[in-house]
């Protein structure tokens, strides 16, 4: 590995802005804060919202939202303050920034209702954080937590950076998404797709301004067990009861599944606006004693639900307002646990899942292909077991935490994580 060029131990202050935290689909963002801070970042966590109470967050997670400063509720007396303090101590980056937003472009009406209000929330953070000391700010997604980091860095003088998804981030009628980049000190994006995409929607004079950075995992977090043959083997699928995880897809494919005399059990773990509409068409297709909808589960329970699995599913669609997953994490950790899985050939996905390599990969919205793959490998355990390995392979070869979070930390302090050889590949530990 390459080593650092020798420096001084620097003192890192990071604020790290997120719309929602923690929450069971952000365990990728758990792993980079951890790492950040054992490398010796200080950092402030800020959320503008509070996590639904009724969501099972790990004991891990509830430790780290432990020290998050919440925005919302505002205290009212604190949010009229913050506007009118830096309306009078910053007169021309206060109305200068509330004009820029408003006068830009917007998707409609409640769009840009929804930029006046992140406004409000940029001010009132940057009042509430005044006197720490801070070098920059870093917002996970460019929707709302983007908008909130452009406001506070323009009052607070600092930088800010961003980090870039996919969903509703940039797919689903995105706003000021130029203007937040453009005036970003750097972005990462999780995939080539995306920063594809982003370079054809924005012009590739931005092609320097952003850099692909996949998520990576602990692969000791995720080790495999052995397999029992016996009983029936299960399906498994995680992810939110959403449009765009294609599950409807699944449910079909496992009555065809059934139609066919296969042996089999489903779960689908998650929770989401899908629920009636899937337990309706569970009882419709006569599944209730075949495909189970488990709810949400926090994350040692996931882990648990994948080393029980013979394969996992997860038949990702776009959406009907264009909504798509890039590559959504549980891929990663169903791989790390050596299950084979099969997934859509879509979006981002085929960066981490090469269709017979490691993985199978099926026509977004083809229930029957779905079903004949599902078939394929539960009749075929020694293929199972070889795509399973490969899975694995490929997650600890190309997305390794340690170096992944490396090179993200390089994007927020080069003169800190830079090699010897200067390569953008692989950064190195801070020293």
């Amino acid at each position: 590995m390459a080593q650092l060029t020798p420096r001084a131990k620097p003192v890192k202050k990071l604020v790290y802005l997120i719309g929602t935290y923690p929450l069971l689909t952000t365990t990728f963002i758990d792993r980079e804060i951890t790492l950040l801070r054992r490398w010796g970042v200080e950092m402030q966590v800020v959320s503008i919202r509070r996590p639904p109470a009724e969501i099972p967050l790990s004991s891990h997670q509830r430790g780290l939202g432990r020290d998050v400063l919440y925005l919302l509720p505002m205290n009212i007396l604190k949010l009229v303050f913050s506007q009118v303090f830096y309306a009078i101590t910053r007169p021309r980056a206060f109305f200068g920034t509330l004009f820029h937003l408003l006068s830009r472009p917007h998707p409609g009406l409640g769009p840009r209702f929804k930029t006046l209000l992140h406004f409000g929330e940029g001010v009132y953070a940057a009042y509430l954080l005044r006197n720490q000391e801070f070098h920059e700010v870093h917002a996970h997604f460019a929707d709302r937590a983007g908008t909130v980091a452009l406001v506070m860095g323009r009052l607070t003088g600092r930088p800010y950076s961003l980090s870039i998804h996919a969903a509703e981030d940039i797919f689903v009628h995105p706003t000021l998404l130029s203007e937040k980049i453009t005036e970003a000190r750097h972005a990462v994006t999780c995939t080539r797709y995306n920063k594809t995409y982003l370079e054809a929607l924005l012009g590739q004079n931005l092609e320097r301004r952003i850099t692909h950075i996949p998520h990576g995992l602990d692969l000791g977090m995720y080790r495999p067990a052995p397999r029992s043959p016996n009983g029936n083997p299960l399906i498994l699928a995680v992810g939110q009861l959403a449009e765009r995880k294609g599950f409807a897809h699944l449910v079909e494919a496992c009555a065809l599944l059934e139609q066919g005399g296969h042996d089999f059990r489903c779960e689908i773990v998650g929770e989401g606006p899908q629920r009636a509409a899937l337990e309706g068409m569970i009882a419709r297709l006569g599944l209730g004693g075949r495909v189970a909808l488990c709810g949400a589960l926090p994350h040692e329970a996931v882990i648990g639900k994948y080393r029980e699995a013979a394969l996992f599913v997860l038949p990702c669609v776009r959406s009907a307002d264009g909504n798509l997953d890039g590559i959504p994490n549980v891929l990663f950790e169903a791989m790390a646990m050596q299950l084979p899985v099969i997934t859509s050939r879509l979006s981002a996905i085929p960066e981490l899942v090469e269709d017979g390599v490691n993985g199978v990969l099926v026509e977004p919205g083809d229930a029957a292909g779905l079903a004949r793959a599902a078939a394929a490998l539960l009749g075929s355990p020694q293929q199972a077991r070889r795509l399973g390995r490969s899975g694995r392979d490929s997650v600890r070869v190309g997305y390794d935490l340690e170096a992944n979070v490396r090179r993200f930390a390089a994007t927020l302090w080069p003169e800190f994580f830079k090699t010897e050889e200067e390569t953008s590949e692989v950064s190195p530990k801070m020293p």
